[in-house]
């Protein structure tokens, strides 16, 4: 095993001597019966680049541990569980059901699965080495190396296009019907999309018409966490604005100016991202999908999802053999 494969989903799960078997042109890990089943599909296209899908629901903790000193991140897309991130001397932090990534601290850390919660994601690890091989010699290379990264927040990787390049590389996973040159392609594309995201030095701030004051700032900080914590439950606007401690016009207006989109267009962008996934939920109808998202009927959540994502949930479904 080289180093590269040290981080990868198949080493932990040898750790565990789990069942594992070739999968078209990756590997397949298959949890034990007796631990409510699940797997984990895993390619590893080229060296310094896996990509993998993963269901299952641990019947005891799980831990995957590192410690490397290549440079290396991880983009994981979360659909449901909540993977506990730990790293030497600092907080542990929960990656919930959105999309984060992780950059190689070069110190111990670890992911953590938790005894009896169910766990759906799709997973990008990727070397500095794998980026640097295609834009080394590309005098227009866009910034997707690892030291570029760092800077990437979550606002630069939860957005409509970025969760559609996820979904089609976890359906190519799942599937296996593409050429290991096509994951490339895949995530390299997502690295340059979330790139394009990357903005330069807000300019909101230029007149004092669109000034939010620090204070007010850290309030609306926290009211993106509250609509962020459970998308498709998230508190009213009178419970918003309380928490805000600010009236519903000046709670909108601070909003607007602070991540440049107004409050119920985010709300409906974030809603139909957490829609696009449930889409993969097979014993799902649309119709049901619609009532998870709020939407009275069927009709009206599709005409949503199509103003987003640009297609509709029928479409989706179909893309992906769903």
């Amino acid at each position: 095993m080289n180093e590269y494969e040290k981080l990868s989903w198949g080493h932990m799960t040898n750790n565990y001597n789990f069942a594992n078997s070739p999968y078209g042109k990756g590997r397949k890990y298959d949890f034990p019966p007796h631990w409510s089943n699940g797997w984990i599909s895993e390619m590893n296209p080229s060296e310094g680049l896996f990509v993998a899908s993963a269901w299952f629901t641990p019947d005891k903790k799980i831990t995957h541990k590192i410690n490397t000193d290549k440079a290396c991140l991880w983009i994981f897309c979360v659909d449901c569980g909540e993977i506990i991130y730990t790293q030497q001397g600092k907080q542990a932090r929960k990656l919930s059901p959105i999309t984060h990534i992780i950059i190689n601290p070069q110190k111990p850390f670890s992911f953590t699965f938790s005894k009896n919660e169910h766990y759906c994601f799709t997973s990008v690890l990727v070397y500095d080495e794998f980026i640097q091989s295609f834009i080394k010699s590309r005098e227009d290379a866009p910034k997707i190396g690892v030291e570029d990264a760092k800077l990437w927040e979550t606002q630069h990787l939860n957005t409509p296009n970025i969760m559609l390049i996820l979904e089609q590389i976890r359906w190519a996973v799942r599937n296996s019907d593409i050429s290991l040159l096509a994951y490339e392609g895949m995530v390299l594309h997502l690295l340059s999309s979330i790139a394009r995201n990357f903005p330069e030095i807000p300019k909101r701030r230029s007149s004092r018409r669109n000034y939010v004051t620090w204070e007010n700032e850290q309030k609306i900080y926290k009211v993106k966490e509250l609509i962020d914590k459970d998308i498709l439950n998230i508190p009213s606007i009178n419970q918003l604005c309380k928490a805000a401690e600010m009236s519903e016009s000046r709670l909108r207006e601070s909003f607007k100016n602070i991540y440049g989109i107004p409050l119920y267009k985010y709300i409906r962008i974030e809603i139909m991202k957490r829609g696009m996934q449930l889409l993969s939920a097979d014993h799902l109808s649309i119709r049901d999908i619609s009532e998870l998202c709020g939407y009275e009927n069927a009709s009206k959540f599709s005409a949503a999802f199509k103003a987003v994502h640009g297609i509709t949930p029928s479409e989706f479904r179909k893309s992906f053999n769903l």
